[in-house]
């Protein structure tokens, strides 16, 4: 199954240095992985949640790769609570191999929502955040983008096809060093359509607005106040983010994402309160990046 070659070049490309010997056994594990009913029925069909999960799994690699992980696991634990807890309200509440959420070791404000459920905010954005409020609804909006699936979109159809049909092979076949570099290109070039979505070019306006008022709704439901996105928002224009390049470029200008937030949460009602309990929380949650 595709499942099974995607897994082994997701450690081609993350974690082994190729070389012939280790590309000859590779290619022995992927030839017996494959079964010849399902193999142009495993090439002709969607993306599935576990081949989403590997997908994700590669593109996290590269987010890494850019941005190091901070490493502190007590503001890693408290982020990934949050962050279920908002999850956990969402239309898709479990994903294949669960969601996970790290800080990043950068000052840049930014966050990243790789496909499967790897999230990642940097120290750099949970200084601009003021309270635990406003942190669910930042994580329901990457949580947003996992949910609706906005970054396997990012992928051509021609590639995933090229992929999956070049991998379908013949029952039991042994892939030469050679048909290894050639289908773990295959498998790069589709996860590079996610990166680049992910890390440069970011989502379009449209799931970036999708983001916000899905991210409210799930913050809300879980129980926090919907208003506090708007109040990181207004927070955001004091600092002159987003207006024309850097991180949140891809998203609506600050000024119309928050006309935009104020309508979503007139429009569905929304409210909640900022708990003082929570507010105190995050401060000493965060206390070591602020």
């Amino acid at each position: 199954m595709l499942r099974h070659i995607i897994t082994l070049l997701v450690i081609i490309i993350i974690a082994i240095p190729f070389g012939k010997a280790h590309a000859f056994d590779l290619g022995q594990a992927i030839g017996s992985a494959i079964t010849g009913a399902q193999q142009l029925h495993e090439a002709a069909k969607e993306i599935t949640p576990s081949e989403e999960h590997y997908i994700g799994r590669a593109v996290a690699a590269m987010v890494l790769a850019k941005y190091p992980l901070l490493g502190n696991a007590a503001l890693d634990a408290y982020v990934s609570k949050v962050g279920t807890l908002v999850a956990y309200r969402s239309e898709h509440p479990v994903t294949y191999g669960g969601y996970h959420f790290a800080v990043l070791n950068s000052s840049e404000a930014n966050a990243f929502a790789c496909p499967g459920g790897f999230i990642f905010i940097t120290k750099g954005l949970l200084k601009t955040i003021e309270n635990e409020d406003q942190l669910a609804n930042v994580l329901g909006h990457e949580v947003t983008h996992v949910a609706k699936r906005h970054g396997i979109k990012a992928i051509k159809k021609a590639r995933w096809t090229k992929f999956a049909f070049f991998a379908a092979g013949e029952v039991g076949k042994q892939y030469t060093p050679s048909e290894l570099t050639q289908l773990t290109q295959a498998f790069q070039s589709v996860v590079t359509d996610v990166a680049k979505q992910v890390i440069d070019k970011g989502y379009s306006k449209k799931d970036e607005r999708q983001a916000d008022d899905l991210g409210m709704r799930y913050a809300a439901l879980a129980g926090y106040d919907p208003q506090a996105m708007a109040t990181f928002i207004q927070h955001e224009i004091a600092l002159g983010m987003g207006e024309h390049s850097g991180p949140f470029s891809s998203h609506p200008t600050p000024k119309n994402r928050l006309k935009q937030v104020d309508s979503a949460i007139t429009a569905e009602h929304l409210a909640g309160t900022v708990a003082s309990v929570r507010t105190a929380r995050y401060k000493r949650s965060t206390a070591s990046v602020r």
